[in-house]
């Protein structure tokens, strides 16, 4: 009996640790997310605009409008408080977001327009919606 639920895991479950695109993906999809948050919480806290600027592979936040998110002058990047570096995340191999988007959040934590950004993975689209009155990041 052990010897057949050994072989039925080693069938089913062993491929899925192997394979780690499905939890990069999903990571990454994460990480997006609350990078997103997280700029709406500078923009309240600095009583200033933060801007969110997404390429096909890139996320970044900086303070003036940088769509290719080349980061030209290190005073309008917005610094990660983890690594005190620009908070700039590239997305792994395969994954990649809908288009190129750069909005902003005003001082009060409202996004310019609503927003819908889409990120493919692994083979699945997943959604970050960015609500207009609230700037409710989901």
């Amino acid at each position: 009996m052990v010897m057949v639920l050994t072989g039925i895991l080693a069938v089913a479950v062993i491929p899925r640790f192997v394979d780690r695109k499905a939890f990069d993906a999903r990571g990454f999809f994460d990480q997006s997310i609350s990078m997103v948050r997280y700029a709406q919480k500078v923009a309240i806290a600095q009583h200033r605009d933060v801007f969110v600027n997404v390429t096909a592979s890139t996320i970044c936040l900086t303070y003036v409008a940088d769509a290719l998110c080349s980061g030209a002058t290190i005073a309008n990047r917005v610094i990660n408080p983890a690594d005190q570096n620009w908070f700039l995340k590239t997305a792994p191999a395969g994954m990649t977001f809908g288009g190129a988007v750069s909005f902003s959040f005003s001082a009060l934590g409202r996004p310019t327009s609503a927003i819908a950004l889409s990120f493919t993975g692994d083979g699945a689209t997943s959604n970050i919606t960015v609500e207009r009155e609230t700037g409710y990041v989901h």
